[in-house]
C-alpha cells in the first residue's frame, strides 16, 4: 500500500497583520495581531487573557485595505498574551 501524500503545506508563514477575534457569546471584537499562519491555524497576540476555548470569528484586515475577511475558527489553545485558532472556513453571510 503506498502513502498518500497531502497537498497542502501546513508550514507556518509569519506575518504581521492587524485583526480581531469575537469569540461566541461575547458581544465585542478583541484587537489583537496575527504573528503566524498555515493553511490550518493561525496564531494571535494582544490581550487574549481571557479568551475562552470554543467557537469564535476571525476578522482579517486584507493587504489592499478592502473590507475585513471574515472567517469561522474555534480557539484552540491560550497561553498568555497568545491564542491559537484552527480555521474552519469564511462566515456565511
Amino acid at each position: 500500500m503506498t502513502a498518500i501524500v497531502p497537498r497542502r503545506s501546513y508550514r507556518r508563514h509569519r506575518t504581521t497583520r492587524k485583526s480581531r477575534l469575537r469569540p461566541n457569546g461575547h458581544g465585542t471584537w478583541i484587537r489583537a495581531s496575527m504573528v503566524d499562519w498555515s493553511a490550518a491555524g493561525v496564531s494571535l497576540t494582544g490581550p487574549v487573557e481571557d479568551v475562552p476555548l470554543g467557537p469564535a470569528i476571525l476578522a482579517v484586515s486584507p493587504v489592499d485595505g478592502t473590507d475585513d475577511i471574515h472567517l469561522s475558527c474555534v480557539v484552540v489553545w491560550q497561553k498568555e498574551d497568545k491564542v491559537g485558532l484552527k480555521l474552519l472556513g469564511p462566515v456565511n453571510h
